[in-house]
């Protein structure tokens, strides 16, 4: 159910707001929100200073116990993201290796990262027109017939470029 209105509250702090202790990964903290004259303020204390805090009288005011949780790893781009990334690399080059451009876009309509739109035929080729999924961008490439690519020369040469992709 959507609210009228919306409470902006904000970030945790990284410190102590009683000490100035540095908040780490695997504390257990406590937050307090104070109604300030236009918006909200949060101050955040680490345990052993929220002992002293809590004491202290003051009826308006609202807080909660949390725990600072670790940071998660870094996750690895997915295969599709680097294999698009690298098509349009490829299709920016000056001299673009255009049987890498057509391998790189069949994996990724497989990956359904491209979607097929439309086959056009123009000066006795066939080009494919992709849109990239989700980003209403399109990209035509030329179509090529598999029998006639060395495939094991292409398999290498982009699982060399894809291993280095960002």
């Amino acid at each position: 159910m959507n609210s009228l209105f919306q409470l902006d509250i904000p970030k945790r702090s990284t410190h102590c707001g009683h000490q100035g202790e540095r908040l780490l990964p695997g504390m257990d903290i406590y937050s307090l929100l104070l109604e300030g004259e236009q918006d909200f303020k949060r101050r955040d204390f680490c345990a052993t200073c929220w002992t002293q805090i809590e004491k202290e009288p003051d009826s308006h005011r609202g807080y909660w116990k949390s725990k600072i949780e670790p940071k998660k790893p870094a996750t690895e781009i997915s295969r599709p993201a680097r294999a698009l990334a690298l098509l349009q690399e490829l299709l920016n080059t000056a001299d673009p290796d255009e049987a890498e451009i057509f391998v790189l876009s069949l994996f990724l309509a497989r990956a359904r990262q491209l979607a097929l739109r439309q086959e056009v035929q123009r000066e006795g080729s066939l080009y494919y027109l992709y849109e990239i999924v989700g980003q209403e961008q399109f990209l035509t490439i030329k179509a090529h017939d598999l029998s006639d690519l060395q495939i094991e020369v292409l398999q290498k040469s982009l699982a060399s470029k894809l291993k280095h992709a960002t």
